[in-house]
Order: structure tokens, then sequence, then C-alpha cells
């Protein structure tokens, strides 16, 4: 995720992964904050033209699925953004129906221990995979909070 936000005709840029956990603040292309983490809430003190600025990030919700990125200068509210994953689109009936064929087929299989665990988990996760991929499509919607 990178996040902009500009104060006094400066570009104040937040990196961070959350595959990676790493969090990069910078301002005008210049590394001023680094860490690493991977909690639900991370927040970055800096000093900016000579005040206090701060960046925090939160994830909402057990899903994880809604991001919020503050930023403030001075104990004030200069810009939010809200950062909601979701998915577009349905796994068609048919193709449930197909997918609880071939996960019964499989646990029949594997109750007749003619195969074991590890194939009976791979045939069965690829579909599945192939299956999500094919019919549901990630979506990232960002909304400016301060925006009317």
């Amino acid at each position: 995720m990178l996040f902009k936000f500009y104060y006094n005709n400066r570009l104040i840029t937040y990196d961070c992964s959350p595959v990676s956990g790493k969090e990069v603040v910078m301002i005008d292309g210049e590394v001023i904050s680094e860490s690493k983490s991977y909690k639900m809430s991370s927040s970055h003190e800096f000093v900016l033209d000579g005040k206090a600025a701060k960046i925090n990030l939160s994830l909402k919700g057990f899903t994880k699925n809604v991001t919020i990125c503050e930023f403030f200068v001075a104990g004030e509210l200069i810009n939010a953004y809200q950062l909601t994953y979701g998915s577009k689109g349905n796994i068609p009936l048919m193709a449930r129906i197909i997918m609880l064929i071939i996960a019964a087929t499989i646990g029949w299989f594997y109750a007749s221990q003619v195969i074991d665990e590890w194939l009976a988990f791979a045939i069965a996760i690829i579909p599945s995979v192939a299956i999500m991929f094919k019919f549901e499509k990630p979506n990232w919607t960002c909304e400016d909070l301060l925006k009317s």
C-alpha cells in the first residue's frame, strides 16, 4: 500500500506491505522513518517543517478488509484515506455443485485409504483456487475521508 500526503508543497509518502511487514515514511523522497510490523495498527512520528507529525495506520474489523491511514501535523488531521478490500462476482451455482461433487469424491477416496492426505489436499485445493480466480475478482476501493 502506498499513501501520498501533501503538506506545504511537500510530498509525504507512507509505503507499507502487509506481506513483508516493512513500513517506510519519506518526505520528498528522503527516508525519515522505517520499521517492520505485523500488528493491526502502526504509528510513525516525525518532524515536518519544525512541527510534530504523525501517520497512523489501522486495520478495522476481524477480517482486516478495511484499512485507515491518517496523517496529522501538530495534532491536526490533515488527511485520511480508507482502503476497502472486497471481491466482485459470484461463483455460479453449477461451479459450486461441481466443487461439492469433487470434495465428496476426494473424501470417499481418502476414507477408503486409496489416497493419502497430501494428495487429497492437493486435489481439493487446485480446482478451488482455479474457480475462485476465474469467478471472483479482487476489488480495492480507496476513499478520501476528508472530502465531501
